[in-house]
């Protein structure tokens, strides 16, 4: 192999490497906006839930219905908003300790807040990028 077809490579790789970093920049951008989004729209609702106890209140009727609806609601975004989170921690490289929380690096074995073992994380094969120019 000469020294081009070392530098075409090397310059392919890199702009695979960079394409695939600035792929999952977009793809954390958009979740983070989605995140953000949901987060307004579970206090949107909570303020709703507020307002419709304070109205059962005072007024000594229980809308059972109503209130139900808007508890399924709450819960309805936030199981979206923990998907969400998770998509998230996995683009980002980091587990959440079953125990207390933390969040840190999918390399740890252990948590290092508070020593829990943490889930281990599955193995991904590494491709390596093909040279379609190159000859056997």
């Amino acid at each position: 192999m000469s020294f081009l077809d070392d530098v075409i490579t090397t310059t392919k790789n890199v702009a695979a490497t960079a394409g695939k970093k600035t792929d999952e920049a977009i793809k954390i951008s958009k979740l983070k906006i989605k995140s953000s989004q949901l987060n307004n729209d579970i206090k949107n609702k909570y303020e709703k839930l507020g307002a419709l106890v304070y109205e059962m209140a005072k007024s000594g009727e229980k809308d059972t219905e109503a209130f139900d609806a808007a508890i399924a609601e709450i819960d309805t975004a936030k199981t979206e908003l923990a998907d969400i989170e998770k998509q998230l921690d996995e683009l980002k490289g980091k587990v959440a300790c079953p125990s207390c929380g933390l969040k840190t690096d999918n390399d740890n074995t252990f948590c290092p807040k508070c020593g829990a073992k943490l889930p281990e994380k599955p193995k991904e094969e590494e491709k390596p990028v093909v040279d379609e120019n190159k000859e056997d």
